[in-house]
């Protein structure tokens, strides 16, 4: 569930081309961006490895 919202998230915000959205869980965070870098995608990486569905 959470990949599938965050897949949702990360569309609405390349459709956008602006903006950002914090996602958070017990204290661990990520931001999502409309032009993510790859430092960004790793970091969602790590994020989605620390809460498997």
């Amino acid at each position: 569930m959470l990949v599938a919202l965050v897949t949702l998230v990360q569309n609405w915000l390349t459709r956008r081309q602006s903006g950002t959205v914090v996602l958070e869980i017990g204290g661990d965070r990520v931001e999502l961006t409309g032009s993510p870098t790859e430092l960004h995608r790793e970091a969602l990486a790590a994020f989605l490895a620390r809460h498997p569905e």
